[in-house]
């Protein structure tokens, strides 16, 4: 069976241009194109693809509001964003929220074949250049230097890291986030795997220790 993929960019000829690169590979089949955010949701939830080709900077819905949804609706469509950012702290965003893979605009025609592939079999694709970064990054956490969290936790996880501080239940934080408790709760589970931690009460000694509050 082929690799079903949608293709979301708000520029026809960056998105037309994915397309056909894509299609040149007859294992990958390109079920749908959205031109804004609340379209590319609107056909995820249509075509169900396996693998979701998502710009970071979206009309109507920027991406990474375009990828909390798909976690929680379609859970099992990989997400891998292209941007024309080159920005560590784009990229952090993105992997922090759940994103299968980070690509830049300069990626070819090959590269983004293959990172179709590899996120479709359950791996991750970031752009080399920017790989080097992160890895410096989390090293960097690792060893103690620095006072961010940033490269462990994502701008939504560190959101709700907050709120879990601040004695909030799953609910009390998705209506003030306008998501729903099971997103939460997905964030959760990724700031646990992240953190270690288990127990909401460590998880706020945690945050009061690293200044989240």
């Amino acid at each position: 069976m082929k690799i079903r993929v949608l293709v979301a960019d708000d520029f026809p000829l960056v998105r037309e241009g994915m397309a056909r690169a894509l299609e040149r590979d007859p294992a990958i089949e390109v079920v749908a194109q959205a031109s804004d955010g609340l379209e590319a949701v609107q056909l995820a939830l249509k075509t169900r693809p396996d693998v979701m080709l998502l710009d970071l900077r979206m009309p109507q819905l920027g991406g990474l509001g375009v990828l909390e949804r798909i976690q929680e609706q379609l859970p099992d469509t990989r997400v891998v964003i292209m941007s024309a950012s080159e920005k560590t702290e784009s990229l952090l965003d993105a992997v922090g929220a759940g994103a299968a893979g980070y690509l830049t605009k300069r990626t070819s025609g090959e590269e983004l074949r293959q990172a179709v592939i590899t996120a479709h079999g359950g791996g991750s694709v970031i752009t080399p250049a920017l790989a080097s970064h992160l890895l410096r990054e989390f090293s960097n956490a690792a060893r103690g230097q620095g006072t961010s969290v940033r490269p462990l936790l994502g701008t939504r996880e560190l959101d709700i890291l907050r709120l879990v501080a601040q004695g909030l239940t799953d609910h009390e934080i998705g209506r003030q986030l306008f998501i729903s408790p099971r997103t939460v709760q997905n964030h959760l589970t990724r700031i646990r795997e992240k953190t270690g931690l288990r127990r909401r009460s460590e998880l706020t000694r945690w945050a009061v220790e690293h200044s989240i509050l």
